[in-house]
């Protein structure tokens, strides 16, 4: 994978130290306490999409998940010029994300175009895949749930699937999300546009989005 802005990697590290972990321990969740509650982006690219979020959201406390150094780098130091206290970033594979948060930690996971692995082969790396749903089922509060977000119409379809399979509840469906929000909603996940949906919506492409909420057992 090339990625620009690698001749900056460095400045970033040093901008996003205090938010930033490279080599994960288990998190210490102490400081976050006095938040409502704690919500997780999965491949949270370059945080524009947190950032915002964490901006609008004062009393949520978010963590960022990204597992390619230049990149996260990017995100966190976004969070930190924004000088953002409720935002966190871990360099990581979300397939060790429970040994890093403690289960039911999430009240909300957000998955924002992730890759779609368009070959059939590669399904099992599709983050709507029954294997990543086992773990976003562990680290979600019993009344929590998971928001897609996707240009793809074949990885909606199959996450669909892939949903139902699992035995998650779809709450949400719409093939057409709209790019402006209803007042009074704002400051919800579907409405903050990533770096792609911005691409994608100039583009005139429709943003498909789903909420689903795990099994009780």
């Amino acid at each position: 994978m090339r990625i620009r802005g690698n001749d900056k990697i460095t400045a970033y590290l040093d901008k996003s130290e205090a938010l930033l972990d490279l080599h994960p321990q288990p998190a210490d969740l102490t400081n976050t306490h006095r938040y409502d509650d704690l919500r997780l982006e999965i491949g949270c690219g370059r945080g524009a999409f947190l950032s915002q979020m964490a901006e609008a959201n004062p009393n949520v406390y978010f963590f960022g998940v990204e597992k390619f150094v230049p990149i996260i780098a990017r995100a966190a130091a976004l969070a930190a010029n924004k000088e953002l206290s409720n935002a966190h970033f871990y360099k990581m594979d979300i397939t060790n994300a429970l040994t890093i948060f403690p289960e039911h930690a999430f009240s909300i996971i957000y998955l924002n175009f992730s890759d779609p692995w368009p070959k059939r082969r590669h399904e099992k790396h599709r983050l709507t895949h029954a294997r990543f749903l086992a773990i976003y089922k562990k680290l979600l509060r019993p009344e929590g749930w998971v928001e897609l977000k996707t240009d793809n119409e074949m990885l909606f379809d199959w996450s669909l699937h892939s949903l139902h399979h699992a035995g998650w509840e779809v709450l949400e469906q719409d093939r057409k999300l709209s790019g402006e929000a209803p007042i009074g909603r704002e400051n919800e996940g579907r409405y903050k546009k990533t770096e792609y949906e911005a691409r994608f919506r100039g583009l005139g492409q429709p943003i498909f989005f789903l909420q689903a909420k795990p099994p009780v057992n």
